[in-house]
């Protein structure tokens, strides 16, 4: 991630201190050496995000280079988005492919068949 420093209110500095205690004493992260974390090394605490970027308890910005990894590819903070899905989850959360089909399955899959080239015309999720 790429760093600069940006004006998002900063977690105060007890605040701070406790979010790092509580992280070391009950957080593993995922592939991470967490015995490289000490007094001197704090383990970074993303704390917002808005747009492509991040921002840690102190303030600095992040390029968010893996889009949240890889499920926010479209930017953090799309209220339009969260407003599609609130819309979504009143009708259907969820439900498999397997043996069922779906009303927004069925639209998007008809979709993508119109925009494939020559006979390719169905898609599977």
């Amino acid at each position: 991630m790429e760093t600069t420093t940006a004006t998002p209110p900063a977690t105060s500095d007890a605040a701070a201190q406790d979010l790092q205690a509580m992280a070391r004493r009950h957080l593993w992260m995922h592939f991470t050496r967490m015995g490289g974390y000490d007094a001197e090394h704090p383990i970074p605490i993303i704390a917002k995000a808005e747009g492509v970027y991040v921002y840690d308890e102190h303030g600095n910005r992040y390029l968010d280079g893996l889009s949240g990894l890889f499920c926010c590819n479209v930017g953090h903070g799309r209220t339009e988005i969260g407003e599609a899905m609130e819309a979504q989850v009143r009708e259907l959360d969820f439900v498999t492919n397997w043996s069922y089909a779906h009303p927004k399955a069925i639209e998007l899959a008809t979709r993508i068949a119109s925009l494939a080239p020559g006979d390719l015309n169905r898609k599977a999720f």
